[in-house]
């Protein structure tokens, strides 16, 4: 829900006034109409219409902005702008965005500490319902949904051109409150003189489910809420003959059913009940270490060690020796579900799935055998009432993992660039009994989402490059 009272952000625009974006955005913010220097000091936000400003104008645009601290956001950012970004930051990110926030944290250890938030033109998600009845030998055929990205409306919004509409005041919030301070504990902090930087990737998604065919749901919606924060740790081990570069990844994912479509004696859902995050990398690098381990305990615990071996500052001079970055522990409750570590070591790719198991084991009862466990959800036998599921399963729920990956001297002297690629499924489900469904059958409807992949390409070397250490 949106409050009731929100101090608009002040936003230094550059590009045309005449465009749609100009007149939505005086509505959500005090546009500060003092261009340069001046404008820059007094704004919180400096928006950028990529359409209406020359190339050239780019970096004497985006550095400045970056470097005093200040949310930038590159509205329609073409080949152009990604480019001059990805120089003054040492990342990119995937072309073809509406939208990209930046900003610089300016508290962090390193100077080389950037948050990026991608906003997408179209629908990114892949969004199937799936439909079996009780006593069913085969499920009907999945059926595709189309799904909205940005179901709650505003008329501070401004909308794309695929529809979509965005309320970027809260994104500006969201932004700023989210990545920064930066996902990661402490002791992923080196001392004094490592070169190391850090990069945020935040990925949002919503989507709004249906279900007309059943009585009890008719008319009824219910808007789902999902997404990341992944933090890359890069450390450049310099404590030996040829660099190595070692990445840890810290991500903390939310997944949120908000309030069910239905909660009845005949009908209850949607519950989520199994979600997977993954990270994969475009080197083909093997996976140092993953955690959290699988495990069907709670609270599940995370907690992961890296040596390496660097230059810092001791007695007075550089010196080469080794120090362990360290991520936790961290705990968080996982009661009446269980966690699988599917993560492939050689392959380099990092794969959590986290499942219901109390009182409805996934594993054991996948959904697509509906037909032959049905019973167990009902109670009282046929035309029951629709058993509750776990606490979890209906309310926000979020976990944390985190990966290292080790880049070659050689690997990365032939290729800086290292793309990272982040992946998150979501599942949720509804059961309703006879009248609930006003069909005559017991039957389960569950939603399988996927979203595109979300990629940040990192330049190792330009983001563990500080000119002020003297541990080079």
């Amino acid at each position: 829900m949106e409050p009731t009272t929100r101090t608009k952000p002040k936003i230094l625009f550059t590009g045309s006034t005449t465009s749609q974006d100009f007149s939505a955005l005086k509505v959500q913010g005090d546009i500060c109409a003092k261009p340069g220097t001046e404008g820059l000091q007094l704004a919180e936000v400096h928006w950028v219409d990529c359409a209406s400003t020359q190339p050239e104008q780019y970096a004497p645009l985006l550095r400045p902005t970056l470097d005093t601290g200040k949310i930038l956001v590159l509205r329609h950012p073409d080949a152009r702008a990604c480019q001059t970004l990805a120089e003054l930051i040492g990342c990119q990110v995937e072309e073809g965005a509406a939208a990209l926030m930046v900003s610089r944290d300016l508290k962090a250890t390193t100077p080389s500490s950037y948050s990026i938030t991608v906003l997408d033109t179209s629908p990114r998600l892949s969004v199937t319902e799936h439909l079996l009845e009780g006593g069913d030998k085969q499920p009907p055929t999945a059926r595709p949904v189309i799904s909205n990205l940005t179901p709650t409306r505003s008329t501070r919004a401004i909308t794309e051109e695929d529809g979509t509409q965005r309320d970027w005041a809260s994104m500006f919030g969201v932004h700023q409150a989210g990545p920064q301070p930066t996902t990661g504990g402490p002791g992923l902090i080196p001392p004094q003189g490592v070169l190391y930087g850090i990069r945020n990737l935040t990925g949002s998604y919503s989507s709004t489910l249906t279900k007309e065919t059943w009585n009890a749901t008719k008319g009824k919606t219910q808007p789902i809420e999902f997404g990341f924060n992944s933090s890359f740790y890069v450390y450049r081990e310099n404590g030996k003959a040829s660099a190595d570069y070692v990445v840890i990844r810290v991500q903390q994912a939310t997944f949120s059913p908000r309030t069910l479509m239905i909660r009845a004696d005949n009908a209850k859902g949607y519950w989520q009940f199994d979600f997977q995050a993954q990270c994969t990398n475009n080197r083909n690098a093997a996976l140092l270490s993953t955690s959290p381990d699988t495990t069907n305990s709670s609270p599940l615990v995370t907690q992961l060690s890296i040596p390496l071996h660097v230059k810092y500052l001791k007695d007075g001079g550089c010196q080469p020796n080794y120090w362990s970055a360290i991520q936790g522990p961290t705990t968080r409750t996982q009661e009446g579900w269980g966690l699988s570590n599917r993560s492939g070591v050689t392959s380099g790719t990092a794969t959590w799935y986290h499942f219901i198991r109390d009182p409805w084991n996934v594993i054991n009862d996948p959904p697509d055998e509906f037909s032959r466990w049905w019973a167990n959800m009902y109670e009282g036998g046929y035309g029951g009432r629709v058993k509750n599921l776990n606490s979890l399963s209906g309310s926000s729920f979020t976990v944390e993992n985190v990966s290292a990956w080790r880049f070659s001297a050689s690997m990365i002297s032939a290729n800086r660039n290292v793309t990272f690629t982040e992946t998150l499924r979501y599942r949720l489900a509804a059961f309703a009994n006879p009248s609930g469904t006003g069909n005559g059958h017991h039957q389960i409807s569950w939603y399988s989402i996927e979203t595109h992949p979300n990629s940040i390409t990192l330049d190792v070397v330009a983001v563990t490059n500080n000119p002020n250490s003297p541990c080079q």
